[in-house]
């Protein structure tokens, strides 16, 4: 018996269907097949990464910077009777010159070392000033170890300096003003920003004055360790180009 017109038009439409999600089926095979390969390079690479750079001495040098700039965070007094709150420390002096030698990575990660091991042991801020310093210090270090990193010397620490204390002492004001003085006096938004519009040119000047004795410390302690952090450093540059 001949098939009429529609059941040919029927059965075409069909064994189209067929075809469309077998071809389907393959095209999605094959994504999931060539995807397969790329996420395994990406964690072969992130670990060959972490592998290379965490290596047992880069761990040992982050952990005495860790301990010295920790040591010193204990070491803080007030400077501005107007605001006893703010005090000055020296402990940032040491993750400086973490940055310097390791590279800004190392550097960031004994700056948030420290200030979390103090925050345990030592904070009488519940964090807040902890996490204050971490946010303001940040810029400060990447802006330093950055230059430092494309260009050695002590005209790169000089220009660093100069660029990144201009940097954190404009940045503290945003930082204290939604930050740091709200979360301060118990996440009041309000209340918080409007303290610290009572006093923000103290918390400027007590920043400058921070930025300015950081720098002449950090300059103290890079003359005589100036040999040590650039051998470190090209050390590790090395290391990194032959990995």
């Amino acid at each position: 018996m001949e098939e009429t017109t529609e059941q040919q038009s029927i059965r075409q439409e069909a064994a189209q269907q067929s075809a469309s999600a077998v071809s389907a089926e393959a095209n999605e095979q094959s994504v999931q097949a060539s995807a397969q390969p790329a996420g395994k390079d990406a964690k072969k690479r992130a670990k060959e990464f972490f592998k290379t750079y965490f290596t047992a001495t880069r761990i040992a040098y982050i952990g005495v910077f860790t301990a010295l700039s920790l040591a010193l965070r204990f070491l803080q007094f007030s400077v501005l009777p107007a605001v006893p709150y703010l005090q000055l420390d020296f402990s940032d002096a040491f993750v400086f010159v973490c940055g310097y030698a390791l590279g800004p990575v190392s550097g960031t990660i004994t700056l948030v070392l420290k200030e979390l091991i103090y925050g345990i042991i030592g904070s009488k801020t519940f964090f807040v000033g902890e996490l204050a310093n971490v946010v303001i210090t940040l810029p400060f270090l990447l802006i330093t170890s950055l230059i430092y990193k494309k260009h050695k010397g002590i005209k790169a620490v000089l220009v660093g300096m100069a660029i990144a204390c201009t940097v954190r002492v404009l940045w503290s004001f945003p930082v204290n003003w939604l930050l740091n003085f709200p979360v301060f006096v118990g996440f009041d938004w309000p209340r918080g920003m409007s303290m610290f519009l009572k006093v923000w040119y103290w918390a400027m000047l007590f920043n400058l004055i921070k930025t300015v004795v950081l720098a002449a410390v950090v300059m103290l302690l890079y003359k005589p360790l100036s040999r040590l952090i650039q051998l470190t450093s090209e050390k590790f540059d090395r290391r990194k180009k032959t990995a």
